[in-house]
């Protein structure tokens, strides 16, 4: 991997296509939970429009995800600011990498005890939220603090490809 000046225009589409995509996992998360308790009850996939819905999302996120991994290792990612404290980029890649690993550990889970009806792969999925939604919003704040505060335009090179 070797780093760039910036990210390619496909890293930053896929980039926010899942972020898109987690947005809305969160907001129809309600259907899935009670499709999910449906199925454990009688061991048969209910036809919910909602938890199809969630669960085809998760399918993109994870195909999306692999994806942009592929790419990040061919392509290669720009370097963090130099002017950071080390500590500072050390948590930016610590964050990424937890990110990177629940793009990865959210759908297999939930596609696990969707279609596995493995209850425990449904709790793990349910509890990955925890920590996943913290996660997002860490990567968000730190974001938005390298942009307005340190002016080292993260932001900006996530939607404008070099």
């Amino acid at each position: 991997m070797s780093p760039q000046m910036g990210y390619s225009r496909l890293q930053i589409i896929l980039h926010w296509t899942i972020a898109v995509l987690i947005l809305v996992q969160l907001t129809i998360n309600s259907d899935m939970q009670q499709a999910f308790a449906q199925r454990l009850a009688s061991d048969v996939l209910p036809e919910s429009t909602g938890a199809t819905f969630h669960a085809g999302i998760g399918i993109a996120v994870l195909v999306l995800a692999i994806l942009r991994l592929a790419i990040r290792r061919f392509h290669g990612v720009p370097l963090p600011p130099k002017a950071n404290h080390p500590l500072l980029n050390l948590l930016g890649h610590a964050t990424h990498l937890l990110l990177y690993g629940f793009l990865f550990f959210m759908p297999i889970s939930g596609a696990i005890a969707w279609f596995g009806g493995i209850e425990m792969a449904g709790v793990l999925h349910e509890l990955g939220r925890f920590i996943f939604i913290p996660a997002i919003l860490l990567h968000i704040g730190g974001a938005v603090v390298e942009e307005l505060v340190l002016g080292n335009r993260v932001i900006r090179r996530m939607i404008r490809a070099k």
